[in-house]
């Protein structure tokens, strides 16, 4: 579809930076104008990229959750509770490539469940692998954050124009 959704983005940005700033007299009107432009801008390279980014994230949430699954061996309640919340994660249909939505929605699920053991690493002492499955979790979240990072440098770490 022509013009494609980052491209309309991006004339909306223009147009409010070449058009409609110079016209704003109010110094807070016009920041927060700034601030929307470049929103809109990181709204553009989101567009794009967000259904091959949410896809990578499930995939390696989904690994990573699937290498610490069998590491829960604990008989104590609060590994069970972390156990079942892996296991369920894991349980989650898949959702469409083109489904942002969808894709958005098991994503944060998995995310959830990524986040409640780093939060009861406490808990996770108790396994064999405790060391080795934090490791492996920030190590995701790496991989997250380095997926995402295009997204935001520059874009929204730029001097206000």
């Amino acid at each position: 579809m022509r013009p494609t959704t980052r491209e309309l983005l991006e004339r909306i940005a223009t147009a409010l930076e070449h058009e409609v700033l110079p016209s704003v007299q109010d110094k807070w009107a016009a920041s927060v104008l700034r601030s929307a432009i470049q929103l809109v801008g990181h709204v553009a390279v989101r567009a794009e990229d967000e259904p091959r980014i949410l896809v990578e994230h499930i995939a390696d949430a989904r690994s990573l959750l699937e290498t610490v699954a069998p590491r829960l061996d604990s008989g104590r309640a609060e590994i069970a509770a972390l156990r079942d919340a892996v296991s369920h994660a894991l349980q989650i249909p898949d959702a469409a490539a083109h489904d942002v939505a969808a894709l958005g929605v098991k994503d944060e699920s998995l995310q959830a469940v990524i986040e409640l053991l780093l939060r009861h690493r406490d808990v996770l002492l108790a396994t064999t692998h405790a060391d080795q499955t934090h490791a492996d979790v920030l190590d995701c979240l790496r991989r997250r954050l380095a997926r995402e990072h295009q997204l935001y440098f520059p874009a929204l770490t730029s001097a206000p124009f």
